[in-house]
């Protein structure tokens, strides 16, 4: 009897060591901490009292209970935009355990106010029930009351329009009012002082009394360019500044001219004339040289059925013509006189596109004009004899996932290498053997020059071997990734994007004097951290700062000073605005700035206005108040992998006291028996 029991505790002994080994993790229920810690999301600029403290006290213990451990957090500072802070928010909030409350005024709107609030909600924090928000005008010691009011929240244009082809604005109202009541009113659009169009409009407020309303007005363009369009609401219901929105457009022709000019024929050739041929919107005026002057000359000129290269009608009289040129493989320096080269080049300067595709011939030319829109200070090596992956250059830079992703796929059987970029040369992709400069975008004065250091980057990756049917179905899937760039490049020629060598533009809605923080919108893909010149007509300028909010997905740029350090805008303008002359300029203030663009600038006393709320920047979070239902009852209920002996630590306890049992009755009561 005595062995079966010693047998049994040693079983059981075994048992409970080995079961950390056969089980090591387990899933356990996650304990709900919002009953236990509740962090409490305060503006910066909002400074709670005591009385306020022991009202959200009431609110928490109405909704949690009072076993609860509340920590005040600030979030945003002074300074900030609005979409600074709610980054700020959203970026403290993901990190924190426990329940969140946010205390806020709600003064974001327009698309940053639905990036916040779609952000927010794709959170763990919001999908496991544990966050909440307390409107500021809820504790009773701020005492906002806020009347009947409408907001421009935001103004939308298509960033690219055709000039004479109509474009649709969209314009977003927000704001509360009567409810079942009917609003009149009027949106104005204008340019500066020019008038663009008018809506009169109407809206039935429903019965929660929230207003959110979108008009779409037509537009027709007059001019190409870059235009800041300003849209103002006439209504009693809005008051400046928040009566008015402002938002940059890029004017295009709808018909784009290109010249296409070569030494050939090869299939790269046929590739890149193929494309565009078919390309929409395009005119597309192509000229090939088919024998070159170490050709075989003893065929007469009648039976090759060609015409004489037209260059000094091509960089003459017609060059101005052309909205792009893509110079593939062409030796300059036989095919165009000084004449012709130097009308290339200030075409070039004077704000035309060039794309340089890259071949044997393409850097051979001794003229210094044309030597200027080479984005290399040596001659590149061409390798026919090495295999090229591209990369996309990541340093520092802001560029689209697809753009990075695309470069990622396209491979060159003959490439130039050894390319040593010159001082303004952007390098925007680079082989992944060897470092070696591939793309290249490079100012010129108004124009730009882009440039490809590869002939065959167009249909070079489905040339590779491949060495089972898993790799060729992989390699389909990505083989439209050369196309990606190629239209990309023509969206370059057609001067839709800039290739990441100009400063961004501008953004809105609004612009106030005494801000040292400006929205912008990249026109294609810039490097962050560089530096940038906001400049006045009156040739003052403030140096600033290139960077991006990651989660609101958005580019600013940080300034050294106010826009009133150099444009001095007057506070007896009470609330209305003041149009100021504006340019971004890459890089230092020495740049020549070649167009201004008028922004309405508001004065200092004006962003004292900008107070109301936007009733949908937490349109879906649970808002709590001291008659909310208790919301600890509604427990979100998560599982997760723990390691056994943390889940239950007594196991561990019990193996070592059933152990000095065993000890004791083997050893000391029981010795004698055995």
């Amino acid at each position: 009897m005595r062995k079966i029991i010693l047998y049994i505790l040693r079983s059981v002994i075994l048992i409970a060591l080995f079961l950390p080994i056969i089980y090591p993790f387990i899933l356990k229920k996650a304990a709900d901490e919002r009953s236990s810690y509740i962090n409490i999301f305060i503006p910066a600029d909002i400074l709670l009292k005591s009385k306020d403290k022991n009202e959200i006290q009431k609110i928490i213990t109405d909704n949690f209970g009072d076993s609860v451990k509340i920590q005040y957090i600030n979030y945003g500072q002074k300074e900030n935009l609005p979409s600074q802070d709610y980054e700020d928010l959203l970026s403290q909030i993901s990190k924190i355990r426990g329940s969140a409350i946010i205390i806020s005024n709600s003064t974001l709107f327009g698309e940053d106010a639905q990036k916040f609030n779609t952000t927010l909600k794709k959170l763990p924090i919001f999908i496991e029930n544990r966050v909440f928000f307390i409107p500021l005008k809820k504790i009773n010691s701020f005492n906002i009351k806020q009347d009947d009011y409408l907001v421009l929240s935001d103004i939308f244009i298509p960033r690219i329009s055709f000039l004479g082809e109509e474009s649709m604005a969209s314009v977003n109202i927000i704001g509360k009012a009567k409810p079942k009541s009917e609003i009149k009113a009027e949106i104005i659009l204008h340019s500066g002082n020019s008038f663009l169009n008018s809506k009169i409009f109407q809206i039935s407020v429903p019965d929660n009394g929230l207003v959110n309303h979108s008009i779409q007005i037509p537009i027709n363009f007059t001019k190409t360019g870059n235009q800041i369009i300003t849209a103002d609401i006439t209504s009693n219901l809005a008051h400046p500044p928040l009566n008015s929105a402002s938002t940059t457009v890029q004017v295009v022709f709808s018909k784009t001219t290109l010249l296409h000019i070569s030494v050939g024929p090869d299939w790269n050739l046929r590739t890149v004339r193929q494309k565009l041929k078919f390309w929409p919107n395009l005119d597309l005026l192509s000229y090939y040289i088919l024998r070159e002057t170490n050709s075989d000359q003893s065929i007469p000129n009648s039976q090759l059925s060609l015409i004489e290269f037209p260059a000094d009608k091509l960089f003459g009289s017609s060059l101005q013509n052309f909205h792009g040129i893509v110079a593939q493989n062409f030796l300059f320096d036989t095919y165009l006189g000084d004449r012709e080269s130097e009308n290339l080049v200030g075409y070039v300067k004077n704000g035309g596109r060039l794309v340089i595709q890259g071949g044997p011939l393409s850097f051979l030319s001794e003229s210094k004009s044309i030597n200027s829109l080479f984005p290399c200070e040596n001659k590149p090596k061409w390798d026919n004899e090495n295999v090229y992956h591209w990369v996309s250059n990541q340093s520092n830079f802001i560029s689209s996932q697809s753009f990075m992703n695309s470069l990622s796929h396209i491979v060159t059987h003959y490439t130039a290498i050894n390319c040593k970029p010159k001082k303004e040369a952007l390098v925007l992709a680079k082989t992944n053997e060897g470092d070696h400069p591939v793309l290249l975008a490079m100012p010129a004065q108004k124009g730009i020059v882009l440039t490809f250091l590869g002939s065959d980057w167009l249909y070079g990756y489905t040339q590779e071997k491949v060495q089972d049917t898993t790799a060729m179905a992989l390699r389909m899937k990505e083989s439209d990734s050369s196309e990606y760039i190629f239209n990309w490049m023509v969206e370059f020629l057609q001067r839709r994007q800039d290739s990441g060598v100009r400063a961004p533009d501008i953004a809105g809605p609004r612009i106030y004097a005494n801000d040292k923080y400006l929205s912008v919108k990249s026109k294609g893909d810039i490097q962050i951290e560089n530096e940038v010149t906001l400049e006045s007509k009156s040739k003052k300028s403030i140096k600033g700062t290139l960077f991006k909010l990651n989660r609101m997905d958005k580019e600013l740029i940080h300034l050294n000073g106010s826009i009133n350090s150099i444009e001095n805008i007057q506070n007896s303008n009470k609330n209305s605005n003041t149009l100021v002359d504006l340019a971004l300029i890459q890089g230092s203030a020495n740049a020549e700035v070649f167009r201004y663009a008028s922004w309405p600038i508001y004065p200092l006393t004006a962003k004292s206005q900008e107070t109301l709320e936007n009733p949908f920047l937490f349109d879906g979070i649970p808002s709590l108040s001291a008659t909310t239902q208790d919301l600890s009852k509604e427990v979100y209920v998560t599982s997760k992998k723990v390691p056994l002996l943390d889940a239950f630590p007594w196991i561990l306890g019990f193996s070592l006291f059933l152990l000095c049992i065993e000890q004791f009755l083997a050893r000391i009561l029981w010795r004698g028996y055995f």
